[in-house]
């Protein structure tokens, strides 16, 4: 393997970037092997049939937390200056799985800075009493985006009063709060959850598919790798 500084992740400005946070999708698109899911959230947002409650769960490292950042910035897309969308309408209108160029929110959400889109780890956050308060705070709306997403990672380890609680609410949000929900072990969540949100499984890449992407990060960093030891990567 030979290649320049840019195989270590380093941008014009010297800081370095590792590749799993240089190379992480920033588009539907980029999503590869997960075709199905991004079918179905197409048909989705196209007819304006959008959940307000999405559960993405598989084994650790197939993408659930950039999928759902990317989620949350389709459900706040709004284009910068007013541009059209693909189709010629103004997609300020409503939300859109088209992401490229990037909006107004998508820096932000992408960064998790942004003020409506709040990211929490349900192993930190597992006593009812937050869960309370972070449901209290829901029924306002967003301060600058369209929703108000709740992305709370690892959503198994809320304890049964902390689901109980937020039980109601997932029931009947208001209607500028969407949640996304990650987990690692969708078995231990309970059914009166899973059935309020659509599930979307995230499945591990193969050998085969894995290697190709591999290659291809390998050009873009101008790292010459044999076939074969991308495939023993893989």
């Amino acid at each position: 393997m030979s290649g320049d500084d840019s195989l270590f992740g380093e941008d014009g400005g010297g800081t370095y970037q590792v590749l799993a946070r240089k190379y992480r999708p920033r588009r539907f698109e980029d999503l590869i092997g997960q075709e199905a899911m991004v079918r179905t959230l197409s048909n989705a947002f196209e007819t304006g049939r959008i959940a307000h409650g999405f559960m993405l769960t598989g084994v650790r490292g197939v993408g659930k937390t950039t999928t759902a950042r990317l989620l949350a910035r389709a459900l706040n897309f709004e284009p910068k200056g007013g541009a059209k969308g693909k189709k010629g309408k103004d997609a300020s209108s409503g939300p859109s799985i088209h992401l490229d160029p990037p909006g107004e929110h998508c820096d932000a959400i992408m960064a998790s800075r942004h003020p409506d889109v709040l990211e929490l780890d349900a192993a930190s956050r597992t006593g009812v009493a937050e869960m309370r308060d972070l449901l209290d705070s829901s029924r306002y709306g967003p301060v600058s985006a369209r929703f108000k997403v709740y992305i709370i990672d690892e959503v198994h380890m809320l304890s049964t009063a902390s689901f109980n609680a937020l039980l109601k609410t997932l029931e009947e949000p208001p209607p500028h709060l969407k949640f996304i929900f990650a987990t690692t072990e969708i078995r231990k969540v309970p059914v009166t959850v899973l059935s309020r949100c659509q599930r979307f499984d995230l499945k591990r890449l193969d050998a085969g598919l894995l290697a190709q992407h591999l290659g291809n990060v390998a050009a873009q960093e101008k790292a010459e790798v044999s076939e074969e030891a991308l495939a023993l990567i893989a």
